[in-house]
């Protein structure tokens, strides 16, 4: 039989507690940051049902995901480029990696929100770029990008008129995109 004595169990119960303390905060730091991109419009809200006063959310996903949100242009960056210079647009670009956490959460829920997807199609040629790929190092080279996700406004020439690193929500994102084209008007 093996016996323990803990000779300071008061102090060693102190730590446990500090320790929990910190775990609880880091928990809820990453509930709410979460929750933060769940707000955002999506195409389809889910349904919420109440039972026995508990809330339970039904998610589903919508019918046609591909006609609602942000409709990316399937050519390169220089391909945008013309594109948006015979349409009088300007061209945003999602510059993404296939590993990225946020960059997952935009293309999920922000990107397929329908009024955010109006009106980028109504003034961007939006382009998705895996920056893993051979253009999508080159384009990381030529615009400084280090962190993951970043949302390029570009004018139809390629220079920057507006960026954002980070996740963002659909509301915050057809605000900064309409403040981009008013700063190009």
């Amino acid at each position: 039989m093996v016996v323990i004595i803990i000779e300071r169990p008061l102090a060693l119960i102190q730590q446990l507690n500090a320790h929990m303390k910190k775990i609880k905060i880091f928990a809820l730091a990453s509930i709410v940051s979460i929750a933060s991109f769940q707000g955002c419009r999506t195409a389809q809200q889910p349904q919420i049902v109440t039972q026995n006063e508990e809330e339970i959310v039904i998610v589903s996903e919508p019918e046609n995901t591909e006609e609602q949100g942000i409709s990316f242009y399937e050519g390169n960056l220089q391909a945008a480029f013309e594109k948006a210079k015979s349409e009088n647009k300007l061209v945003f670009v999602d510059c993404y990696t296939t590993w990225c956490g946020p960059c997952k959460m935009l293309k999920q829920y922000t990107f397929k929100d329908v009024i955010l997807g109006d009106y980028m199609k109504e003034n961007y040629v939006s382009l998705a770029i895996d920056m893993e790929t051979t253009e999508g190092e080159a384009i990381a080279k030529k615009y400084g990008i280090e962190a993951y996700p970043t949302l390029l406004f570009l004018d139809k020439y390629g220079r920057v008129v507006n960026h954002q690193v980070g996740g963002i929500g659909a509301e915050a994102l057809l605000a900064k995109a309409e403040q981009t084209v008013r700063k190009k008007m």
